[in-house]
């Protein structure tokens, strides 16, 4: 099983087409890996995920209230997924081999090991996904009288890797200093073909058919992070943490679409053909120390943080002539975005009998600007937006024990949600000439303010209440434009409030038999205004149910068997998904002495998991649909090594986590 099998099956998460993390019912979610940003997201951050194994997984963390001392990054709260790493003596690892197979074959491969002599510990990691992914989706809208049926084939034949390296050296029993470096890599070409037949309702006559080609020929991922920490800590409870990080990002395509008009006899009555040269380059550096100690007898933890982020995009959009290709300037711009963040928090808590007590605030300066340059009324023309934002970000908890196996918990948070850095830049892109996705400069993060009730009995029920109120939601939406397009684009469109109660039930009938139940009710009510001729109040209740079930079987063998259902539901701004589920059934038997471990899996046995939603809005009415390869069959084989008496590694926390998330 990988780690993302491993983050489906956690109380409370939801990830919808492979791709969108919810905690909740709620989007906004900040993924953290051993308490530091991945550098990678939607795909990618799946990709990863899936090609690590879950035998190299510790916990998984979930953090619906993240106290001050964390970034306020990540409107629906945090998780972090902690790996198992140790400073055994000598050296110790674990080895992980899969192949898949859903359209098309996939391999995957993980290595992870450390190596500890005298007072030096090294570490690495390695790990890959070679393949295609396949994805079917398509959309049939109404818009001005006329209906465009479109289907989309996309093939994703980029090749992911990754890799890590670190290196701790420990002064003294209190002092150490400590460096890693690590890099993802997403490189290989991409093709969709995207086929329309346009008609006039009711008739189902098809008067003209847009068949469009995507070719991404050239395709360039590059993320690299660079860590170097100081950590002090005594046995009286005082401790320093310093983080310095340096962070590159770069990604690059060629593209050379196609689009070609037919009659209704096939007779092909226009033909264009456009070449897109994209570039991105963001450069990423941060500064932070935490320091805690002992006070009153409690905990006193206080910290600053400083971050700055320069990124650079470039678009050329061409018009491809037998000639030559012809740069269409209105099309073709430069967008360059800067942003500085500087923080302080101060947290404290402390146990009174059978109450725990913990309050802290964060206050948070940010200052961005956008600048613009493209070419207009043939003269070089250039746009400015400058903003600066002063939050404070407050956090408290109560916690009381209520009986020996009973704890009673509530907290409020206030987070933020800062847009995506590539959400930002107002480049157009093309799936075909009927639709197109943007960004937009304009947009401003989101503000939600969180309570949270959680009960824990017996160490087998969890209940938890929550409520969160956004402002200035932001959501991908698709609006209209000229006659016959749509766009694509991310905008502040209003607010949400959002309810949610969650079981999480585990029971054993039968010493053989183990069952973890997640139960998710919750209820969204969007506000939302996409411009003054288009308001939206949109109320709906929607769950979610899932039953884990593993089985100890004779001759060292595991079977699981999982279902997951998920009803009606609103996302983003305005769209309602249709109920979707999925079935996974697993095997499992330990080899070599118990070092070893073979798994045969076949997830979403049905194809249950095809997603299929709706929007509407004056003068637009869409069905959608989408299916990404969710059924595949897996063969994995995982080997551990290791020797000597264990001990933790220490894991220590980027000072980059919040602003590496934004990179999509």
């Amino acid at each position: 099983m990988s780690a993302f099998d491993a983050l489906k099956r956690s109380p409370g998460v939801q990830i919808e087409n492979d791709t969108d993390i919810t905690l909740n019912g709620k989007s906004g979610v900040q993924i953290l890996l051993d308490g530091k940003q991945t550098f990678l997201s939607g795909k990618e951050l799946s990709d990863l995920l899936k090609s690590m194994s879950s035998n190299n997984l510790k916990s998984i963390e979930i953090i619906n209230n993240p106290s001050a001392k964390y970034d306020a990054t990540g409107a629906a709260g945090i998780i972090n997924i902690k790996t198992k790493k140790n400073q055994t003596k000598g050296l110790n690892g674990n080895i992980s081999t899969a192949f898949a197979y859903g359209v098309s074959p996939k391999q995957l491969e993980n290595l992870a090991f450390n190596y500890r002599v005298n007072r030096i510990n090294v570490y690495g990691t390695y790990n890959h996904t070679l393949g295609y992914y396949n994805f079917l989706y398509g959309t049939d809208r109404q818009q001005n009288g006329k209906s465009y049926d479109s289907h989309t084939i996309d093939v994703d034949k980029r090749q992911k890797m990754a890799a890590q390296v670190g290196i701790d050296y420990f002064i003294d029993e209190k002092n150490t200093v400590g460096f890693f470096a690590n890099g993802n890599f997403i490189f290989g070409g991409g093709l969709t073909n995207t086929a329309t037949a346009i008609t006039t309702p009711p008739s189902t006559t098809v008067e003209e058919t847009l068949d469009a080609i995507n070719d991404y020929y050239g395709q360039n991922t590059k993320r690299y992070n660079f860590n170097l920490n100081y950590k002090y800590e005594d046995t009286i409870g005082h401790s320093l943490n310093i983080d310095a990080d340096y962070g590159l990002f770069g990604k690059w395509n060629k593209n050379l679409r196609s689009n070609i008009y037919r009659d209704n006899q096939y007779v092909v009555t226009d033909e264009n053909l456009y070449r897109t040269l994209n570039d991105i380059d963001i450069d990423l550096k941060g500064l932070k120390m935490d320091y805690a100690t002992r006070l009153w007898g409690g905990k006193l933890e206080t910290g600053a943080k400083y971050s700055a982020v320069g990124s650079k995009n470039n678009a050329n959009f061409y018009h491809v002539k037998q000639s030559e290709d012809s740069l269409d300037n209105r099309r073709s711009n430069d967008f360059h975005f800067d942003e500085h963040i500087s923080s302080a928090y101060v947290d404290y808590k402390r146990s009174i009998g059978a109450w725990s007590l913990q309050g802290g605030l964060r206050l948070e300066y940010a200052s961005s600007n956008g600048t613009l340059l493209y070419q207009g009324y043939g003269a070089d023309l250039n746009e400015h937006i400058n903003r600066k934002f002063t939050n404070f970000f407050p956090f408290f908890s109560i916690a009381t024990q209520l009986t020996a196996k009973q704890t009673l918990s509530l907290s409020y948070a206030k987070r933020i949600e800062r847009p995506a850095y590539q959400d930002l830049n107002p480049f157009v892109y093309m799936l075909d000439e009927l639709s197109f996705w943007k960004g937009n400069p304009f947009l401003v993060p989101s503000l939600t303010q969180r309570f949270s009730l959680l009960y824990s009995g017996k160490n087998s029920t969890i209940i938890g209440i929550n409520y969160a109120y956004t402002d200035q939601l932001n959501a991908k939406v698709t609006d209209t434009l000229e006659q016959d397009k749509i766009m694509m684009i991310s905008k502040n469109v209003g607010t949400q409030q959002h309810w949610s109660l969650s079981l999480t039930q585990t029971y054993s009938p039968r010493p053989w038999w183990d069952m973890t139940f997640n139960g998710l009710l919750y209820y969204i009510h969007n506000d939302v205004s996409f411009d003054q001729y288009q308001n939206l109040n949109l109320r709906q209740t929607a769950g979610r149910a899932g039953l884990l079930q593993t089985f100890k079987l004779p001759f060292q063998m595991r079977a699981e068997v999982s279902v997951v259902y998920n009803s009606k539901r609103l996302g983003g701004a305005n769209t309602i998904s249709r109920p979707v589920s999925q079935a996974d059934i697993a095997f499992q038997k330990s080899v070599l002495k118990d070092k070893a471990t073979i798994r045969l899996a076949i997830t979403d046995i049905y194809k249950g998991n095809q997603v299929k939603y709706t929007q509407n809005l004056p003068g637009l009415l869409s069905s959608s649909y989408g299916y990404y390869e969710s059924r595949q069959v897996r063969l994995s084989f995982n080997y551990r090594f290791s020797s000597g008496a264990t001990k933790d590694q220490r894991n220590r926390k980027s000072a980059l986590e919040s602003e590496s998330g934004r990179i999509q």
